[in-house]
């Protein structure tokens, strides 16, 4: 049995249990997916997002750690763009409705066998790439585009403004309608959603940190618990996010 993809994807097992993570890595090897990594948690799972960025993530959805794997595949969701396939022991209405929300391309329940793998990898990755070629969005008036690697042009009243990446110090979402914050004061304010806009932006430099905001992360400043800090600016964070966004951070204790 053989993958029909002329080039191994990149997978990423979230798996805390090592002989099932081993056992489905040994699988992938054996459909000729060689180019796999394991995590046993949320925030493994994370820093091997933010590094190799992996066509698919297969998710336990118990691991160990401040997040399940629901919860993991909802900050996927919202921030990294990464589709996932879930792996379950679990298929209870409430797990099943947990789940579907956060769009997972498929599911596969403990215990599996070989074919059951294979099956939802193969169709995950399909429906991936059909759902890719499908979703240019058009450049429309009003909206945000990057047509440099270091910027976006804005349309506003017939004029297309300029707006480095290293300005846009953070974005606010209200209603239907979000608003653009340059450093040096200037707003924009479009018809678009928060989710929209992240993924037209670099997502190296820029983070989610709440259902609301999106901020620059080289303007950040400080960070606890309840806020990221942009300077004096104060820009709450959501629990979730600030579990993905301290994963991606190098820390250091001071006394």
């Amino acid at each position: 049995m053989e993958s029909t993809y002329n080039q191994s994807p990149k997978i990423l097992i979230v798996e805390d249990e090592p002989f099932i993570a081993d056992n489905l890595q040994e699988m992938l090897s054996i459909f000729g997916y060689e180019n796999t990594e394991i995590a046993n948690s949320a925030n493994q799972a994370i820093k091997a997002i933010k590094t190799n960025r992996p066509d698919l993530a297969l998710l336990d959805v118990k691991i160990k750690g401040d997040q399940d794997g629901i919860e993991l595949g909802t900050i996927i969701k919202e921030q990294y763009s990464v589709p996932f396939v879930y792996i379950t022991s679990y298929s209870d209405k409430e797990t099943i409705n947990r789940a579907k929300h956060t769009l997972p391309l498929g599911f596969i329940v403990k215990p599996f066998t070989k074919d059951d793998v294979y099956a939802a990898i193969e169709v995950a990755l399909f429906n991936k790439n059909r759902i890719a070629s499908n979703s240019g969005i058009a450049n429309v008036d009003g909206n945000p585009t990057t047509y440099t690697n270091d910027s976006i042009f804005i349309k506003k009243k017939g004029l297309l403004e300029k707006v480095k990446y290293e300005d846009l110090h953070w974005i606010e979402a209200d209603g239907n309608h979000i608003t653009i914050h340059v450093s040096d004061g200037r707003d924009y304010t479009i018809r678009k959603s928060l989710k929209e806009l992240s993924d037209k932006l670099p997502k190296d430099r820029f983070l989610r940190v709440h259902k609301s905001f999106i901020v620059l992360v080289d303007a950040v400043t400080a960070i606890d618990t309840s806020f990221v800090y942009l300077g004096e600016l104060k820009i709450p964070i959501g629990r979730s996010y600030y579990n993905a966004f301290t994963a991606t951070l190098n820390t250091i204790n001071a006394s």
